[in-house]
Formats: C-alpha cells, structure tokens, sequence
C-alpha cells in the first residue's frame, strides 16, 4: 500500500470529537480493501475483521477523532468566537487557515488583535483562545444564517507534506496515522493463516473521554487488545525522558498495561529486529488503553505508540518508516498467537 497517499485521503476529512461520520465512510472503504467483515456502531466505531472466528480475539485499535474548535459566539459584526475541542493548542491558532462546518463548508482564518494595538505587556503574553477571532469574510446576517453556536471548526484540510528522510508532516497524524498502520498489518496479514480472530478498530471520542473505547471493548469482548497512538518524538525544550527516538517503535509498560501483552509486542519486535524503547507511564496514558482496560470484567490491554512532533498542530511530523514498522510489530503479535494464547496471558504468581 502506499502510505502516504492512504494518510492523505484520511487527514483531509473533517472528524472533530464527537463528528467523525465522514473519516468513517474512508475507513470502512479501505478496510474493505481486505476484508468483506466491515461494520460500524452505534456509537461510530468503524470494524474490519480478519483471521480465524473460532479463535481467540485480538481487538486493535486506533482513533480517527481529531482535535478541532467549535462556535462558541458569533458576535454583533460576524466573527466568531473559537471553543476549543479536546485540545488544539491556541498559541498556533493566529494566521492559521481552517474551515467552518455549518450549513455550508466556509473557508476563514484565525486572527487576533495585532501587536500595534495592543496594551503595554500584552505582546509578551500567549494568545488565549478567548482572545482570537474566526473571520469567514462574511457580513454578518450571513453568518448568522450559515452558522450555528457548537458548529466544527478544523485546521484547513490541506494534504500532507513530504519532508526528507522518509518524514512526512500534516494535521490529524494523532492518530490517523495509526489508523493507516492498522490497514498497513491487515495488508501484512491477508496472507497469513491466523489461528486468532484480528478485529481492527477505528474509534471515536478518544481526545474526549475514550467514549469510543468503553463501547468498542465492550461490543467485541475481546480476549486481549492493542491501542495504538502517537508518542512524543525528539524536539528542542522537550525532556529525553518524555520522548521517543524517531527510529524507534514505542512500547508502553506500566499500570495501564497488561504484563503479558507487553511481553508479546516486544517479543514481536526483538523476532523481527525491530527498534523500540519502552516508555514507562506509571498510571493512565491518555490513550484508549485505559478504557480498554477495565471492559468486560478486564482486557489484556497492550499500548503501541508511533512517535511525533508538534502533537495537536496543523505540522504534525511522523516517520512512515518507523509506522511500517509498527504494523510489522503488530502483525507479529496476531501470527504468534496460538493455541496456548490463554496460557500465555496469565498473569505471574
């Protein structure tokens, strides 16, 4: 499969917490690539199952939720007043080009109040979200009429971009990138003869509360699952320990992950001379991990994360090298699960 190309047609989609019907219609579209069991529920959750039914359960999954904005006012002369939704940092937002989702798709920007006009001591502070501005262009009663308080506002659906060295940058990496790593280990796997059944996920809500997680390891009743997620890659002002070499597949080990699992996905990477670095996170790892986790009574719950930079930016920066790298990890696992699958995931006296 191309990488690029499948990241491209996914990222340009609009899909805000709680909106991704239209990332939705492209998943299940590409899932059909390799398998005919495609389906979606009742909360949005988009399925593609391959292998053996009358195997084990392997549930994988990675969300196609976004970070984005939503109308928060629209005032007297027709801008509108931004809410942030699940986390867009505001300190990017001025001069950024986006898209308002009413009743008619508008293209604006984000400004704020410029320099020359601001008061003594404001120019060294971070812009707010309070303090900028949507401006659609529009005269206001037209704004009113297209435009709705709560409406979605995205980072402009412009395709990535290709940087050297196998790097790739655009909006939404967090974590369509991931969704294309699972359609990367499912084109891995159509070949093979699994002796477990592989359910690939994309979940919604997950930059919210993990709604989607809740209800999806609870449909699918797995007998154990990998989340997928992005990580933070190398950066100037950024910490060693918070990050993840950009050659490297991150595996998480910790209170969120089950021992077990984190044993097969490093196996998997050790077989296949895989790079990776465990990064530690003692408790909740903001993924759908967490909410795997305790579904149905407990899920053997593994994390596997793919490292980027400028997380919840329009310039997300990834290496398709190291997300080819995560679905062969992945796909891994799925083939080495046996017939001694429940042996494998008790838990050490």
């Amino acid at each position: 499969m191309d990488i690029f190309q499948a990241i491209a047609e996914l990222t340009v989609l609009p899909g805000v917490t709680g909106n991704e019907a239209a990332v939705s219609v492209a998943v299940q579209k590409q899932f059909r690539r390799y398998t005919d069991d495609v389906w979606i529920d009742a909360m949005g959750n988009t399925y593609g199952r391959i292998g053996n039914p009358d195997g084990p359960t392997l549930l994988v999954m990675a969300h196609m939720d976004e970070v984005g904005m939503m109308v928060g006012k629209v005032e007297e002369n027709g801008m509108l007043r931004l809410c942030s939704v699940a986390g867009v940092d505001p300190r990017v937002l001025p001069g950024s080009e986006v898209r308002v989702f009413g009743k008619e798709t508008l293209p604006a920007v984000v400004g704020a109040l410029p320099p020359h006009l601001q008061r003594d001591g404001d120019q060294e502070k971070a812009y707010k979200i309070d303090d900028l501005l949507c401006d659609t262009g529009l005269p206001a009663d037209e704004v009113r009429r297209l435009v709705r308080v709560g409406d979605t506002i995205t980072f402009a659906p412009l395709a990535p971009m290709k940087l050297q060295n196998g790097f790739i940058a655009g909006k939404t990496f967090d974590d369509r990138a991931c969704v294309v790593c699972m359609l990367r280990a499912m084109e891995l796997l159509q070949d093979r003869r699994l002796h477990c059944n592989v359910v690939f996920c994309a979940s919604v809500q997950e930059e919210s509360a993990g709604g989607g997680a809740k209800a999806g390891g609870y449909n699918i009743h797995p007998d154990m699952a990998i989340a997928m997620d992005v990580c933070h890659g190398p950066q100037p002002g950024a910490k060693p320990t918070e990050c993840v070499e950009f050659d490297k597949v991150s595996v998480c080990r910790g209170g969120n992950i089950h021992p077990k699992m984190y044993q097969k996905i490093v196996a998997s990477a050790k077989e296949q001379n895989i790079a990776y670095e465990t990064d530690v996170c003692f408790a909740h790892t903001g993924t759908d991990a967490w909410a795997l986790q305790v579904e149905r009574g407990g899920i053997p719950t593994g994390l596997i994360s793919l490292p980027l930079r400028y997380m919840h930016t329009s310039v997300e920066v990834i290496s398709t090298d190291t997300l080819n790298h995560c679905a062969k990890v992945i796909a891994g696992v799925a083939a080495g699960i046996g017939a001694d699958w429940e042996e494998s995931l008790c838990l050490d006296d």
